[in-house]
């Protein structure tokens, strides 16, 4: 069967607000996720910090939002758009489970993480699959904004951590 994977993909004002209303129940969890002093969850800044703060904090802001944009719209393309979309054709729950499993095992730098990735796979799936008129700019839009807050923290703990050094 013929597939495109920005099939459900249009522009939408009202799109971009939902996108961006999505965004806050993610960085509500982040920002829980910065203050509780979780073992696991302090790892996964430190990876981020010493693998993904070197590449990135070079970066102004312009630049790292462009960053969080390209990663928004290339994954929410390739696992809500073709894979989730592909897959939903043929079995709609074996299609959230693959899509959310493959998400996490993509962003699995710890087991932690890769739990925590495929669970917000699984709400940016949502934001898809719950829409009688399904568009992926929802969660792009969600996702790219999640990612720019994300990469602003990455940049932070860098530079504090260089600073202290």
């Amino acid at each position: 069967m013929d597939m495109s994977p920005t099939r459900d993909l249009s522009w939408d004002l009202r799109d971009l607000g939902y996108g961006l209303a999505a965004t806050i129940p993610m960085l509500l969890l982040l920002a829980v996720m910065l203050i509780v002093p979780v073992s696991g969850v302090r790892k996964i800044r430190e990876f981020l910090r010493d693998t993904l703060g070197p590449l990135i904090a070079r970066c102004n802001v312009v630049d790292l939002f462009f960053l969080a944009l390209l990663a928004g719209l290339c994954e929410e393309i390739l696992f809500r758009g073709f894979l989730y979309g592909y897959i939903w054709q043929y079995d709609r729950t074996l299609a959230v489970i693959i899509c959310n499993l493959a998400f996490g095992l993509a962003h699995c730098i710890t087991p932690l993480y890769g739990f925590l990735a495929a669970m917000a796979g699984l709400y940016l799936t949502a934001l898809v699959a719950v829409d009688p008129s399904p568009n992926l700019l929802i969660p792009i839009v969600a996702h790219t904004i999640y990612d720019f807050v994300a990469f602003l923290i990455v940049v932070r703990d860098f530079r504090q951590h260089e600073a202290a050094e």
